[in-house]
């Protein structure tokens, strides 16, 4: 069955990348950059899906392998960028393999969430799914990055450290 599509956008546009075989979104206005990740330093004793930390705009931002938190298989041999996370003064990055693009709202219709998703959100397995969007035919889900960090990192832990923000996170 074909899901509706809405034509308007709650953003200026997404920035899209792959983990494993899925392909995932973010709003534009949560992007607070995109760096290669050769800068990325690694931590001493860390554990997938921590890949280390990545200097930004003059702070160390925390590094979160996605298709690792996924449980996505992916060549490490593809080059590997970070997709900085930014909401208020917390940060952290996404490493992805592949380039991240661009895609202009106009370019992006949102789905209406399938029941399927929304009965998934009562009992999560993974981070929650906000949006699903038809980009070019093909699905992309805007997935919650924020919860999926804070469940593996929980704020706290970096704010002791000095690594993240000093605030908690909010939803917003």
């Amino acid at each position: 069955m074909e899901q509706p599509l809405r034509s308007v956008l709650a953003t200026r546009g997404l920035i899209t990348f792959t983990a494993g075989d899925g392909r995932y979104a973010a709003p534009v206005e949560e992007v607070a950059g995109l760096l290669d990740a050769d800068r990325l330093a690694p931590l001493p004793g860390q554990d997938l899906p921590m890949a280390g930390v990545i200097a930004f705009r003059g702070s160390v931002v925390p590094v979160l392998d996605l298709a690792s938190a996924l449980g996505a298989e992916e060549s490490s041999a593809a080059p590997a960028y970070a997709v900085v996370l930014e909401r208020g003064t917390d940060r952290f990055a996404l490493l992805v393999r592949a380039m991240p693009r661009l895609v202009p709202s106009r370019d992006a219709q949102q789905r209406e969430l399938p029941a399927v998703v929304a009965e998934a959100a009562e009992e999560p397995k993974g981070p929650p799914v906000l949006a699903s969007y038809d980009i070019a035919g093909r699905e992309v889900l805007g997935l919650d990055f924020w919860s999926l960090m804070d469940s593996i990192a929980p704020p706290a832990a970096f704010r002791l450290s000095g690594l993240g923000g000093s605030e908690p996170r909010s939803a917003s």
